[in-house]
């Protein structure tokens, strides 16, 4: 069985986050592990992500003591904690069809 890991890297998304998150816990393919990383946000965005510190598809919740400048730098770390090869970096401002990875 093929598994993902799915990691969201945001920055002051909160208007839009926590639909993205739960877009992706709604998956119909439930084989995967979810990493969400924060940059240092300024709006509700910290809030939001822990809402879900205790989720069991939540492997890790990491946050930025100082904002990056680059969301390339948050892909890397996301990627670097993926415990599965299919990686799917699922951007905090958008949402996703429920078989997406299913599909």
């Amino acid at each position: 069985m093929t598994g993902f890991t799915v990691i969201i890297p945001n920055y002051n998304h909160g208007a839009f986050l926590k639909e993205r998150i739960e877009s992706v816990l709604a998956q119909t393919y439930q084989h995967f592990e979810l990493i969400l990383l924060d940059d240092a946000s300024t709006d509700q965005s910290l809030s939001i992500i822990e809402q879900y510190k205790d989720h069991p598809k939540v492997k890790a919740i990491v946050v930025n003591e100082q904002n990056s400048g680059s969301s390339f730098q948050q892909w890397k770390k996301g990627w670097e904690m993926a415990s599965f090869d299919w990686i799917w970096i699922a951007e905090s401002d958008d949402t996703a069809a429920p078989n997406f990875l299913e599909a």
